[in-house]
């Protein structure tokens, strides 16, 4: 019982956090891309690559994660 509450209470966590904090990431992406606008802003192309790859690195390191998960769950040892 004690076990079924506690995943009950991650879930809920779950599920409270993820669309503040991926509203927050859309958000300030928005923002980065509001950077692209020359008339407000100077910069090198390569600068605004920098940023995008860094974003890019981020996002994939991420998936990476999830999917490290997922694996962990999938193997099972033989012998």
């Amino acid at each position: 019982m004690e076990e079924k509450k506690k995943n009950v209470n991650k879930r809920k966590r779950f599920t409270d956090l993820a669309p503040i904090r991926v509203n927050n990431v859309l958000k300030h992406l928005r923002l980065v891309g509001n950077m692209t606008n020359k008339n407000n802003y100077s910069y090198d192309s390569s600068e605004f690559k920098k940023i995008l790859n860094d974003i890019s690195e981020e996002l994939n390191l991420i998936k990476s994660k999830l999917n490290a998960q997922e694996n962990k769950r999938d193997k099972k040892w033989k012998l």
